[in-house]
This record gives C-alpha cells, sequence and structure tokens, in this order.
C-alpha cells in the first residue's frame, strides 16, 4: 500500500510540476520490508524527484517498539538522500530519547499540543520548551492541526519551522502549493 500511494504521488508531482517537500506518512510495516527504501529511491529516480524532497513519516507509538529497527531504518534513508519525521512527537514517554538517538529528525509536534499552543499558558510553554531544544540541536518543527490564523501567528512567534492544518491548505486529491506564507 505505501508503494501506491509514494507512486501516485510522484506521478502527481511530476504531471503538476510540483517543486515542494512531499511528507509520507508510512505504515509500520515499512520498517520490516527489507528493499522498501531502494525501490522508493528507484521510483524517484524513475520520476526525477530529488530524495532530499522526500520526508518519511512515522508516529512516535508507532516506533517505541523496536527503536533498533528504527535506527536501522532512518540511517538507511538518510543515504539514500531521504528525510525522516517522527509524527505526534511529544505523544509517548520516549520523545527526548528519539531526539538523542536520531538528531537529524524532523519533529511533527502533537496536534493536541501545537494546535492548542495559544490556548493554555502550560501548553505553550510545552511546545516552546520543544521547540528551543530542537533549535539547539537543529531538528526542524512541524505543528499540526493550524487550523485558524491565530494559530499560525503564535506558531511563528514560538519559532515553529512549519505549519500544518485547513488554514495553511485544506485536502485535496490534488498536490498544490496553499496560498500565502510558503516558507511556514
Amino acid at each position: 500500500m505505501d508503494y501506491q500511494l509514494i507512486e501516485k504521488a510522484f506521478i502527481q508531482i511530476k504531471e503538476q510540476g510540483y517543486q515542494g517537500m512531499l511528507f509520507v506518512n508510512l505504515s509500520p510495516k515499512a520498517l520490516i520490508v527489507g528493499e522498501f527504501v531502494a525501490r522508493v529511491h528507484h521510483l524517484a529516480v524513475e520520476f526525477d524527484i530529488a530524495p532530499s524532497r522526500i520526508v518519511f513519516e512515522i508516529t512516535e507509538r508507532e516506533t517505541v517498539s523496536n527503536l533498533s529497527l528504527l535506527e536501522k531504518f532512518v540511517l538507511n534513508i538518510k543515504l539514500q538522500g531521504f528525510s525522516f519525521a517522527i509524527d505526534d512527537f511529544g505523544s509517548g514517554y520516549s520523545s527526548f530519547q528519539y531526539i538523542k538517538r536520531f538528531p537529524s529528525i524532523t519533529s511533527k509536534l502533537k496536534g493536541s499540543s501545537s494546535g492548542t499552543c495559544c490556548t493554555t499558558r502550560s501548553t505553550t510553554l510545552s511546545v516552546k520548551s520543544i521547540v528551543t531544544l530542537a533549535k539547539e540541536l537543529r531538528i526542524k518543527t512541524i505543528a499540526e492541526y493550524v487550523e485558524d490564523g491565530e494559530t499560525l501567528a503564535e506558531v511563528c512567534r514560538i519559532g515553529i519551522d512549519y505549519a500544518q492544518g485547513y488554514h495553511v491548505s485544506r485536502p485535496s486529491p490534488a498536490i498544490r502549493v496553499p496560498s500565502g506564507n510558503s516558507d511556514k
């Protein structure tokens, strides 16, 4: 299923001339398929898409069970030029373990934290501490559930690198660049 999704996305990227980043949610099974990274790299070459534009995401709760397998997977994708992100970062008990073992990951902050970062002081402080640590370690951060202008402004003020949510762009079968600030 992961291959089919990726191939369809690559077809759209090629047809539409899309030049932005592509974030791909993977199932945990992708970690155990030995030829997964090589096969996706072959597709990227076939469709003339630079691996540096592709970020694979796996949710934090799915990575906890086998950290050494994840470590091997991340190393393999990095060697092929792809990037890796932990989705729902902060939702589990081992978030900071990931930062120590995978210093070049992207952290996608758990939606319930980033999407409500301007509603409570404790949530704002929690998100700020994660962002501060991430910046010191040169880890990119992404806020989920950015549903309005006020949340986007707060996400930018806190220093989160990227935003995702209905305010930025609604889901669509076509790949498109959101209007407004293309850096966030």
